[in-house]
């Protein structure tokens, strides 16, 4: 909860020089969020399929290295849930984008064959969507460290006739 005055100050810069930058505290989280998404794509670009994946669970390993980012994303995107929350349209597109891409990649293992039987790609895509936004959530209560690469990995290899 820290002000935007503060912030500056712990970045060693001045306070209407980060006002310069970010109008306000979300338009700062935002762009902390979308530098963290830009990585994730990265890691995706051009990946498809068991590729794509595979490069979901990196990204679950890439949170397990950062986890006051990991901690700080979990918290906003649950307090974004509001409709009136600054950021509530951030992180409502960006799940829509993430599902998006997840259920392509799945309809492509689908079609490949590799789909377990009894799963549609749009439940597959919720089950590791639910690892992927559940586990950091439950390591704020718990207060444990959350192995969420090898979880996401174990229950995306569940989905699939193939192992991740």
């Amino acid at each position: 909860n820290a002000t935007l005055a503060e912030i500056a100050k712990r970045a060693n810069i001045s306070a209407p020089g980060l006002a310069h930058h970010f109008q306000s505290k979300a338009a700062l989280l935002e762009a902390v969020f979308e530098r963290r998404d830009l990585d994730a794509n990265e890691r995706l670009a051009g990946k498809e399929g068991l590729d794509l994946l595979r490069g979901l669970v990196a990204i679950a390993e890439r949170d397990e290295t950062d986890l006051d980012l990991t901690r700080m994303f979990a918290i906003i995107s649950a307090e974004a849930t509001d409709r009136e929350h600054p950021m509530h349209e951030y992180f409502r597109a960006r799940y829509d984008l993430v599902y998006t891409h997840v259920v392509a990649g799945l309809t492509q293992i689908q079609a490949s064959g590799l789909l377990r039987p009894g799963f549609s790609p749009a439940e597959a895509a919720r089950a590791y969507m639910a690892i992927s936004d559940g586990l950091p959530l439950q390591a704020l209560y718990t207060g444990a460290d959350v192995a969420q690469s090898t979880l996401a990995r174990k229950v995306l290899s569940s989905l699939l006739t193939v192992d991740l």
